[in-house]
C-alpha cells in the first residue's frame, strides 16, 4: 500500500476550500449541474449553524464533510448532507475521522444528534453507519431527492434511509469506547436481494419503469423496511456477510439516549409535478 501524508481535519473557511469541496463533490458523486451543492450553499449552511470539515494530505483535498443545521419537534440536530472522499484515500479512515470531528463539534454545541441519508442498496455505506458509527434507522423515504441524472444512481428511484446518530447515547459511546457494538435482542432480519419478481415504480400513471434486477432489490428494501419501521422497529445492525446480507431490527422503544421521535417519513408535498 502506497504511503499517504498525514491527514489533518479542519474546518473549511475561505471559498478556496469551498471550491475545492465542490471540485470533489463533481468527481465523486458525478452530478449533473441541476444536482451540484453550489458554493453559496456551503457558506449559508454555515453562517447558520452548520459546519464544514475538509480532510487535508499536505495541499491536496482528501475528503469532506458538510452539514446543515435542522429543526425536529423543537428540538435542534444536524444533517450531515454530504461526506465525501477521494477515490486515492479510501478504506483509510478518512470517512471515519471526518465522522467523529461532526460529533466533537455536535457535543460541544449540545446538539445530541446528526442525521443524513444513505441508499439502502449500498451495503458498505449500512455496515459504516451502522456498526462503525452505532446510528440507528427507523425513517424510510422512497425517491427522497427525486430523479437523478448521476452515473452512480444507475437511474433507480432514490430510495434513502435516515441514519440516527445519538452522538452521546450509551450505544455510541460505548461503540467509540470499545469498538464493540451492543446487542439489542433482533426481532426481524431483513434481506438486501433481488427477489427476482417482476415489479415496477409507478412514477406517473402511465410510466412504468422496467424490469431491473437493482430495482428489484431496491423496491423489495423499500417494502419490507417500510413495514418493520411502521412497527415500532428500527435498524440497529448490517449484516455484511454474503450470500446474504441483512438489515436486523430491534423494538425502537428499547433503545436508550433518544430523546424525540421522528416527524413524518414519506415524499416532500412538492414531489407532485402537476402542482409545481
Amino acid at each position: 500500500m502506497t504511503q499517504l501524508p498525514q491527514i489533518e481535519i479542519r474546518p473549511g473557511r475561505s471559498f478556496a476550500e469551498i471550491d475545492a469541496c465542490i471540485g470533489l463533490q463533481r468527481a465523486v458523486w458525478q452530478y449533473p449541474e441541476l444536482d451540484v451543492v453550489p458554493r453559496r450553499m456551503f457558506v449559508v449552511g454555515q453562517a447558520i449553524g452548520g459546519h464544514l470539515f475538509c480532510a487535508w494530505a499536505g495541499d491536496q483535498l482528501a475528503g469532506y464533510a458538510f452539514a446543515i443545521p435542522g429543526m425536529r419537534e423543537g428540538h435542534p440536530y444536524l444533517h450531515s448532507h454530504m461526506v465525501a472522499v477521494a477515490e486515492a484515500f479510501r478504506n483509510r479512515g478518512v470517512g471515519y475521522r471526518l465522522k467523529l470531528a461532526q460529533r466533537e463539534d455536535a457535543i460541544a454545541r449540545g446538539i445530541p444528534l446528526i442525521e443524513w441519508t444513505f441508499d439502502p442498496t449500498q451495503g458498505r455505506n449500512a455496515h459504516f453507519n451502522l456498526n462503525k458509527l452505532g446510528a440507528i434507522v427507523r425513517r424510510y423515504s422512497p425517491d427522497f431527492y427525486g430523479p437523478s441524472a448521476s452515473a452512480i444512481h444507475r437511474g433507480l428511484p432514490t430510495d434513502r434511509l435516515h441514519a440516527e446518530w445519538w452522538v452521546n447515547s450509551s450505544r455510541v459511546v460505548g461503540l467509540l469506547r470499545d469498538r464493540s457494538l451492543p446487542s439489542p435482542s433482533i426481532q426481524r432480519t431483513v434481506t438486501v436481494t433481488n427477489t427476482g419478481q417482476s415489479s415496477f415504480v409507478p412514477t406517473s400513471d402511465k410510466l412504468r419503469v422496467p424490469e431491473n434486477p437493482a430495482l428489484e432489490s431496491m423496491l423489495h428494501l423499500r417494502r419490507q423496511l417500510l413495514d418493520a419501521f411502521s412497527q415500532g422497529l428500527c435498524a440497529v445492525q448490517f449484516r455484511a456477510e454474503e450470500p446474504q446480507p441483512a438489515y436486523l431490527l430491534a423494538d425502537a422503544s428499547s433503545m436508550t439516549g433518544i430523546d424525540f421521535l421522528p416527524a413524518g417519513v414519506d415524499a416532500p408535498v412538492w414531489r407532485k409535478d402537476e402542482e409545481a
